[in-house]
C-alpha cells in the first residue's frame, strides 16, 4: 500500500506528454509517476532522465537494459 495515493492520470492535463511516454516505453503509467505529478517538474525531470535512459538509439542494448533493471528491481523487491 503507498503512503501517499496516486492522483488519476487526467488530473494534472499539463503533464498529458509525460504519461504518454510512460505508456509508450511500459505500457502503463507507474504509480510512482501519478504520485509525482503532485510536483510537475519534478515529474517532467525524471520523465526526461527516464526517456533519456531509455533511447532505443543509445549505445547499449534495450534488452540488456531491460535485463538490469529487471535483476535490480528483484533484488530490491520491487515489482516493476
Amino acid at each position: 500500500m503507498t503512503r501517499i495515493a496516486p492522483l488519476p492520470q487526467d488530473a494534472n492535463p499539463e503533464l498529458k506528454d509525460a504519461f504518454q511516454n510512460y505508456v509508450k516505453s511500459l505500457g502503463f503509467v507507474p504509480n510512482s509517476a501519478l504520485i509525482l505529478q503532485r510536483k510537475p517538474k519534478l515529474l517532467r525531470a525524471i520523465s526526461a532522465l527516464s526517456a533519456a535512459v531509455w533511447d532505443p538509439e543509445g549505445e547499449v542494448d534495450r534488452g540488456f537494459k531491460r535485463l538490469v533493471a529487471h535483476v535490480a528491481s528483484r533484488a530490491h523487491g520491487c515489482h516493476y
